[in-house]
């Protein structure tokens, strides 16, 4: 599904040097853990951010699997700038889920957390994770669900008001892009947590 950009990445440009501290990361952080457990027991050689935002997964990916390479891509050069200062030993670079600037099946490992909902053309960005995705690879989604009703109109006026899906358009959405969902389950701070591998 195409959406129109509604100033995402100039917004989150204009924040990167307090991302990190927002509160709205709080319930994000929380679920970083059961993110990275759904990865499952496998040791990858090669692990992607998508929507890696300051580096704040990736960090944690490094010390759970500190001879994995690293790559983040986010469309908001501010935010890569920020992770390439945590994680100077990673690569980072400019790019929406949408080209990724990876070989086709590169990646064991692909996490996008609460950056979904951003996304230009989420089908287009499925696809994409399916192409770098090698054939024995995993891919980890975290997102919110969709708001209620009546917030809609709260966040049209903060101006933006991503867009969110529940399970059934989620699991609907990985298989159109060529991915087989494993599993899905709630991770703590609301997230829907789906796991998906290539069909």
């Amino acid at each position: 599904m195409t959406v129109p950009d509604p100033g995402s990445i100039a917004n989150f440009n204009r924040i990167a040097d307090r991302y990190d501290r927002h509160p709205g990361q709080l319930g994000c952080r929380r679920a970083d853990p059961q993110v990275l457990d759904a990865a499952g027991d496998r040791q990858p050689r090669t692990v992607l951010d998508v929507g890696c935002g300051t580096g704040r997964l990736l960090a944690q990916v490094a010390q759970r699997w500190p001879r994995a390479a690293l790559i983040g891509a986010d469309p908001a050069a501010e935010m890569v700038r920020f992770a390439q200062t945590k994680l100077p030993a990673a690569t980072l670079v400019v790019a929406g889920a949408e080209s990724l600037p990876l070989p086709t099946g590169s990646v064991d490992l692909v996490l996008s957390t609460t950056s979904f909902g951003h996304w230009r053309d989420q089908l287009a960005g499925l696809r994409e994770i399916r192409r770098v995705l090698h054939p024995q690879g995993r891919f980890v989604l975290a997102e919110h669900t969709p708001p209620p009703d009546w917030l809609r109109p709260v966040l049209r006026l903060l101006g933006e008001l991503p867009n969110h899906h529940r399970e059934p358009r989620v699991r609907a959405m990985f298989a159109e892009a060529g991915l087989r969902t494993v599993q899905t389950g709630r991770a703590r701070g609301g997230l829907l947590v789906a796991v998906a591998e290539p069909a």
